[in-house]
């Protein structure tokens, strides 16, 4: 990446694409490097620009953000795309996910917790909105057939540690500032779990410690960040 992260901002709304233009001129080290209002406008710029990180809205005319999210993520495989929105229901995190979304965060996030998320994004993590990861979750809880019981993976202590911090929204250095080990073991600890699981994804991997008990949907609130 380039040292300073380069922003196509993609939101049919102006004062919105204002807000975030406004919001990254004073945080060094991010550019919005253009705009785009809608699906359309978002593949042809992404095109042109090829930018470190898109913030992509869902709903807009001509061309959604889950659609432009399938496009982009198709054709440029390295594409770094976070659904920026304020649609938090199921349907919209499931579609934006399964369209190559790199994390799925809420407009009311505010401003630090973006710049986090795109950190996030970069860094090969999926950031959540809390309410996101409860939402995803919450049909795993409730469903009213549940799955036949799945069998131990034979997690270590270790690893049950981390996806209990997993589940609290925690970066990989911040897992493992409260592991007391680097964020590269914590990186060798999830690949490990996801061996085990058969998965790679960070959200499938948390889904299904929950359906195995290890983790408790109850407490997905985030704790404080260090």
């Amino acid at each position: 990446m380039n040292s300073v992260c380069r922003i196509l901002v993609v939101d049919d709304d102006p004062m919105v694409r204002e807000a975030y233009r406004t919001f990254f001129s004073r945080n060094p080290g991010y550019e919005v490097v253009d705009e785009a209002r809608d699906g359309n406008e978002a593949v042809t710029s992404f095109r042109y620009h090829r930018p470190d990180v898109v913030l992509m809205d869902l709903q807009m005319p001509e061309k959604s953000g889950i659609d432009a999210t399938r496009e982009i993520c198709a054709r440029w495989t390295d594409a770094c795309v976070v659904a920026l929105t304020t649609f938090g229901t199921r349907e919209y995190i499931v579609a934006a996910l399964r369209a190559g979304a790199a994390g799925y965060l809420l407009k009311d996030a505010g401003g630090p917790a973006i710049v986090s998320g795109i950190q996030q994004a970069l860094a090969g993590e999926m950031p959540l909105s809390a309410a996101v990861r409860r939402e995803l979750v919450s049909n795993v809880v409730s469903a009213p057939e549940r799955p036949r019981p799945l069998p131990d993976p034979g997690l270590a202590p270790r690893e049950k540690e981390l996806l209990k911090w997993l589940a609290q929204g925690l970066t990989n250095q911040q897992i493992g500032a409260r592991m007391f080990v680097s964020e590269g073991t914590v990186k060798q600890y999830l690949s490990h779990i996801g061996d085990k699981f058969g998965l790679k994804s960070r959200t499938q991997i948390l889904v299904r410690a929950i359906q195995l008990g290890v983790v408790d949907p109850t407490e997905m609130d985030p704790v404080t960040a260090d």
